[in-house]
């Protein structure tokens, strides 16, 4: 094993070339500058530096070595996040393509989010229209009787009691408080080994499909469809993606691997975060279209016609945008 002196010396040149490279960065910022060739050398620099202050650690180097390396690390850092660009194109780049690849990183964990929200959306859906009895059961009198007031072709209003005079602007403040709320509920009771991701997935697909079952089968299929085929993709993509943020909060915990379990949550919590960004972004363009598109009256071939055209728009977004050339 290598004494202080000796591992000081042979990593010496390295910390110069960081510490140069710092100085440089940090100066671009002071003066205003362009920034400098010095940023792409900065990554193997800095883990370099992350692994030799692990080293200095591992074999009780003295204190004074640690805190500086440890300083390093955080003037690196800060000048390494800082020059990953501006929050807009950070934002461009996620939106472009960056948030269809984190979907896609977790192919599998959507296909099972998706298979237990439409599969059960299905089930309960053609019960539902096969007897109005267990429409009733699996919606409850009180919610079944509701829906039926809200699509009524005669009488149709998609807003709640209370909120028959609300502006479409309100609204779009309404569905996007709701929505969001549903998506993030989805998502954080993945914290209890994923159960809760899989029960509220479970229960929006219950609930979903016996109330699009029932509609359609009584014969209100103009107010029901004509309404909820435009906004229908970003908002039920958006709540499979983030029951899969959810179920990879689960996989950590079930299943950490070599680490332990806190550091696996960890990490998959951060890989979750784009998921949960993306598919808040969704679900706001959902509201917009529900709140904006849903109730303006066209026949129902052009609203069921647009309706999957952006299931087509969303669905090759998700399996196409930010793939490497």
């Amino acid at each position: 094993m290598l004494n202080q002196k000796t591992f000081e010396q042979q990593h010496k040149q390295t910390w110069a070339e960081l510490d140069e490279c710092l100085t440089a960065l940090e100066a671009t910022r002071l003066f205003r500058k362009r920034k400098t060739d010095s940023a792409h050398h900065l990554p193997t620099l800095y883990a370099n530096l992350c692994q030799h202050h692990a080293i200095a650690l591992s074999r009780g180097y003295s204190h004074t070595l640690v805190d500086t390396l440890h300083a390093q690390i955080n003037r690196a850092h800060h000048q390494l996040y800082r020059y990953q660009g501006n929050w807009l194109a950070r934002t461009m780049r996620f939106i472009g393509g960056g948030f269809a690849a984190a979907v896609r990183k977790e192919a599998k964990l959507f296909g099972i989010a998706c298979l237990l929200f439409f599969g059960t959306a299905l089930v309960a859906g053609s019960f539902a229209a096969y007897s109005e009895d267990i429409a009733e059961l699996i919606l409850g009198g009180r919610t079944k009787f509701n829906i039926e007031q809200m699509y009524e072709p005669n009488t149709f209003d998609i807003r709640p009691a209370n909120m028959e005079d609300a502006s479409s602007f309100y609204m779009f403040g309404f569905y996007i408080a709701n929505n969001i709320g549903i998506d993030f509920r989805v998502f954080a009771s993945g914290i209890v080994f994923g159960i809760g991701s899989v029960f509220f997935l479970l229960l929006n697909g219950v609930s979903i499909g016996a109330a699009a079952g029932h509609l359609s089968a009584i014969g209100y299929v103009d107010t029901f469809w004509g309404f909820v085929a435009g906004h229908s993709a970003p908002e039920l993509l958006a709540l499979c993606i983030s029951g899969t943020a959810g179920l990879m909060l689960g996989r950590a915990l079930i299943s950490p691997g070599q680490q332990s379990r806190a550091l696996a949550l960890l990490r998959n919590a951060q890989a979750a975060v784009p998921l949960v960004l993306g598919a808040g972004l969704m679900t706001l363009v959902a509201a917009f279209i529900e709140a904006y598109w849903s109730p303006l009256e066209f026949a129902l071939p052009i609203k069921v016609a647009v309706g999957l055209l952006i299931w087509v728009v969303f669905g090759a977004y998700l399996l196409f945008a930010g793939r490497a050339k």
